[in-house]
């Protein structure tokens, strides 16, 4: 078996498209030249992946571990103040208490054969782009897997009959600072949830006049640039990301907005920090090469407080 992406995490960070690559038998595939036809560059198609992974708390496991503990310490009261003259006072003991939440990595995986009649008709390289499409699947779960938590906060704001508004944000973002989340803050949202009818660029019409008194109207510095840009990175604070892995129904999804430490991920490092390898296998009774990627991760909520989710309509 040898490598044929070691590193794919940067190749599959972009695009957006297909969910995963079956076997492959169409000998029409790509036939290129030698049947008088010219063959342009592939289009391949990607799932949005790979949104998740700087948002989160990364461990990777050690050698001889296919578990992560993460160990959570709670708050502690403020220090007592000490009166002029009392200076050799002693203070009363404070109780320190912390808790670890482990978890098991999990193996994600996905596979695909590859004809030899295909890989000679092929004016591509199809090998590494079966690599890169497969790899890109495995990045893709990565980001399934956060989104499946972003419903368990049990600080909420939004509604699901209620598009997304200005102060469902600033509600958010109050919660996290008054229970001391440290910054940055993210969002991950249904890309719906930002770009939809009832998404955060609603705010530009009548649905911000209405709900939130035009918190993002072109009258302001914020709502001039979403206009004129089209999107916004950034909005109060938050860094805005969307996935079409959050979760959701035909009219409302549910995203969330949180600090790095409210979601921890435990993984086996593949070198370089990524999680994900991709490998060939030769299968000479099948006249085929079989590309697998593999990624070995989980992903777990660590401190609750540290979110909020959102759950809003979109339709």
């Amino acid at each position: 078996m040898i490598h044929l992406l070691n590193n794919i995490q940067s190749f599959a960070q972009n695009g957006y498209a297909g969910n995963h690559l079956m076997g492959i038998t169409d000998t029409d595939v790509a036939v290129g030249a030698s049947s008088g036809i010219t063959t342009a560059a592939a289009i391949v198609q990607f799932n949005k992946a790979a949104v998740a992974p700087p948002l989160v708390n990364m461990q990777a496991a050690s050698k001889g571990s296919v578990s992560v503990a993460f160990p959570t310490w709670a708050k502690v009261a403020l220090a007592a103040e000490i009166g002029v003259g009392g200076e050799g006072a002693e203070t009363g003991v404070t109780d320190l208490t912390s808790a670890a939440t482990t978890v098991e990595i999990l193996r994600q995986s996905i596979t695909a054969n590859v004809t030899d009649l295909v890989a000679h008709g092929s004016g591509d390289n199809i090998l590494a782009q079966a690599g890169l499409v497969l790899g890109n699947s495995v990045a893709a779960r990565f980001d399934k897997k956060i989104a499946d938590l972003l419903d368990n906060f049990a600080t909420t704001a939004g509604a699901a009959t209620t598009s997304m508004t200005w102060n469902d944000i600033m509600d958010a973002v109050g919660n996290l600072e008054k229970n001391d989340a440290p910054r940055p803050f993210s969002a991950m949202f249904h890309p719906l949830q930002v770009w939809g009818s009832q998404g955060i660029s609603a705010e530009l019409g009548s649905i911000a006049s209405s709900q939130s008194a035009g918190a993002l109207s072109g009258g302001n510095i914020v709502g001039s640039e979403f206009a004129a840009a089209g999107f916004v990175a950034a909005i109060g604070g938050v860094n805005i990301y969307t996935s079409p892995q959050v979760a959701g129904s035909s009219d409302h999804h549910t995203g969330a907005i949180f600090a790095k430490t409210a979601l921890s991920v435990g993984f086996i490092d593949q070198g370089g920090g990524s999680f994900i390898q991709v490998e060939t296998d030769r299968n000479i009774l099948g006249a085929s090469t079989t590309v697998s990627a593999n990624g070995y991760f989980e992903a777990v909520e660590t401190v609750d407080l540290h979110g909020v989710t959102m759950n809003t309509e979109t339709a």
